[in-house]
C-alpha cells in the first residue's frame, strides 16, 4: 500500500476541519495529515489530537494575492513531504476525496493501485442546500445523510492528488503547466455552501 498524506490550510474554519480530520484520518491515519493555521492567534481545531498541526504567520494581501501566496506555500510543503510519501492529497477543508462506494475501497486501497505519474482529479460534485426542503445541516450526523443535491463541477474537478512537486493555481484548481486526469472512480465532495447560515458567516468573515 502506498503512503499517502492530505493536506490543507484553514483560517476561522473549525467547523469543517473538525469533519475534514475525522474523513482523513480514518481514511489515511491522523499522523500523516498536516493542517497549516493561517495566523498565529488560530486555535487547533477540535478533536485533532494525533494530526501534524502548524501555525504559521497570517498571509497578507488582497484575496487574490494571498490565495497566491497561499497555493505557493501549499505546493511547497506537499514537495517536501513527498520525499516520505508516494502521493500528496491537497484540498480546501470543506472538500472530500471519495471512493465510488461501489468497489467497497478505502480510500488509500484505491490511491495504491493507480499509477498517477503526475496527479489525479475526481469529478467535482458541488453540494448545496435545498432551502425548500432541507433544514440547517446537524453537525454530528454525516453531510450527505442530510443533503441530496449537487451540481457536477468543472470548478471543483480538481487535481487534488499528486505524486510529484507541481505548482498548485488558486484553491487547487489547476496544476500550472501540466494537463490532469480525471478519474472515472473518485468524487470531489465540495460542502463550502452544505449550509446556508455557515456560508452566510464564512463570507462575511473578513479577518
Amino acid at each position: 500500500m502506498k503512503k499517502i498524506a492530505a493536506i490543507t490550510m484553514a483560517r476561522n474554519d473549525a467547523f469543517f476541519l473538525k469533519k475534514w480530520v475525522s474523513y482523513y484520518g480514518k481514511e489515511l491515519g491522523r499522523e500523516n495529515l498536516f493542517i497549516y493555521l493561517d495566523g498565529l492567534d488560530q486555535e487547533n481545531p477540535p478533536e485533532s489530537e494525533g494530526v501534524n498541526i502548524t501555525k504559521v504567520e497570517k498571509i497578507k494581501g488582497q484575496v487574490v494575492s494571498a490565495e497566491k501566496a497561499r497555493l505557493k506555500f501549499l505546493s511547497d510543503r506537499a514537495a517536501e513531504l513527498l520525499t516520505d510519501y508516494d502521493l500528496i492529497i491537497g484540498c480546501d477543508a470543506d472538500e472530500f476525496l471519495i471512493v465510488d462506494p461501489k468497489l467497497e475501497m478505502s480510500l488509500r486501497a484505491y490511491l495504491s493501485t493507480l499509477n498517477i505519474k503526475t496527479s489525479a482529479s475526481g469529478l467535482g460534485l458541488d453540494v448545496g442546500q435545498n432551502l425548500n426542503e432541507e433544514g440547517p445541516i446537524r453537525e454530528d450526523e454525516n453531510f450527505l445523510c442530510q443533503r441530496s443535491y449537487a451540481f457536477a463541477s468543472t470548478r471543483y474537478t480538481k487535481p487534488v492528488v499528486v505524486s510529484e512537486r507541481v505548482h498548485w493555481g488558486a484553491g487547487f484548481h489547476r496544476v500550472k503547466g501540466r494537463n490532469y486526469r480525471i478519474d472515472k472512480n473518485l468524487y470531489l465532495f465540495h460542502f463550502g455552501s452544505v449550509d446556508e447560515g455557515i456560508y452566510k458567516a464564512k463570507f462575511n468573515d473578513q479577518e
